[in-house]
């Protein structure tokens, strides 16, 4: 799973987040179309109120990132981590959807591989 995520004028892509590029000013990045679309249905906003359409714009992003940027890393490490309760290899138990909150408050949604010891039954969940 690759992704580039266009953020203010510089491409950032997942698994190689040093990778950066301009992209040209005719096409602008598609949190800046977003708020631009927003100013422009609401052009007596405040500054708060701006800041808070600007902050739930970035909650988004951030979220999108968090998930995409733990999937990667997962999918990077598949190997078989050692029982916690008996120390022999786990082996994959299926994949399960997970809801975690960030730090922000958010919640993030991951789809994780299980992993069940052959041994003694534990189940785990690798943390990360």
């Amino acid at each position: 799973m690759r992704s580039d995520l266009v953020y203010w004028g510089a491409i950032a892509k997942i698994g190689g987040m040093d990778e950066k590029q301009t992209p040209n000013k005719e096409q602008p990045d598609e949190l800046t179309r977003k708020m631009s679309h927003w100013q422009k249905a609401n052009p007596h906003a405040t500054l708060t109120e701006i800041e808070e359409a600007v902050e739930a714009e970035l909650a988004q992003l951030r979220k999108q990132l968090v998930e995409e940027m733990v999937q990667e890393k997962e999918a990077a490490s598949q190997e078989a981590p050692d029982c916690p309760q008996c120390g022999q290899k786990m082996v994959k138990n299926g994949r399960r959807q997970r809801e975690l909150k960030g730090k922000e408050g958010e919640t993030i949604e991951l789809e994780r591989q299980q992993w069940r010891c052959p041994s003694c039954g534990a189940t785990l969940f690798p943390p990360g």
